[in-house]
């Protein structure tokens, strides 16, 4: 192994130590593994690429990888700031570009004293789903948030929001891009709000398709249950959402509460 160019060492080492279980819907989707380690086969599935352009850029024989492929293999493989920082270095020559973080301004401290105190995962985000704070049970359910900042970008395009999520399409992809199409109208010059919807066409054309053409209407998700899978947990689970805001400021805070609490 010494022998193999480093990029080919070190995604070789981060499939093999990578838990699948700590991928939320892999084995309720691909069945239950016994020991640790991603094939590449698997890893070209969660990253939505064919499984030889994937083996391409392990073997080292790609001469320049989109960022936006590369975070995929971040999130999925859970690595950690320098590891990302490593993987760019060998696949591209270059830093990678800087993670998206909450503009510190913007945080509301209460509403954040509110979402660390919550024992369910809780987060905060603003008129354009981006996220301004979130909780340890947030990250721990929801791993995205260490690796993203909008909610919508996450569940419309990351390929693994659609492992995640069950019934993805019709349960929450629809309901939620018509939250966007809804803000969006209302708000046409907002300049963020035409980021994110611009963002979401170009990544990908499933996504695009829902956004423009479908007619769904919903106006909030506050009250609905939906089903996922959750981190090292092989059954489905139910969840609820609840939906506050602030007054003042019209912060949105999410509680996500399992469904079997009421």
């Amino acid at each position: 192994m010494c022998n193999l160019p480093p990029i080919t060492r070190m995604l070789k080492t981060w499939r093999e130590e990578r838990d699948p279980h700590a991928v939320p819907g892999f084995t309720a989707r691909y069945g239950s593994r016994h020991r640790k380690g991603l094939t590449q086969r698997d890893l070209a599935e969660l990253t939505g690429v064919t499984e030889g352009w994937y083996g391409r850029l392990e073997r080292g024989k790609l001469d320049h990888v989109g960022d936006e492929f590369l975070d995929r293999i971040v999130r999925v493989l859970g690595l950690d700031s320098a590891q990302r920082a490593h993987l760019w270095l060998e696949a591209n020559a270059c830093e990678p570009p800087p993670l998206p973080h909450a503009d510190a301004s913007t945080i509301d401290p209460v509403g954040a004293a509110i979402v660390h105190s919550l024992t369910y995962p809780a987060y905060t985000f603003d008129h354009c789903w981006d996220v301004r704070v979130f909780n340890q049970a947030a990250a721990r359910d929801y791993p995205w948030m260490l690796h993203g900042i909008n909610v919508m970008i996450w569940a419309l395009c990351y390929p693994e929001a659609r492992l995640q999520l069950i019934d993805w399409e019709e349960t929450w992809a629809k309901p939620m891009a018509s939250q966007l199409r809804l803000a969006h109208k209302a708000n046409p010059d907002d300049a963020r709000l035409n980021e994110v919807c611009d963002h979401i066409r170009q990544a990908d054309p499933i996504a695009r398709r829902i956004l423009d053409d479908d007619v769904t209407t919903v106006a909030h998700p506050d009250g609905d249950r939906r089903r996922l899978y959750l981190p090292h947990q092989h059954e489905e689970t139910e969840v609820e959402f609840v939906a506050l805001a602030r007054l003042r400021d019209n912060t949105r805070l999410m509680i996500v509460a399992p469904g079997d609490i009421v």
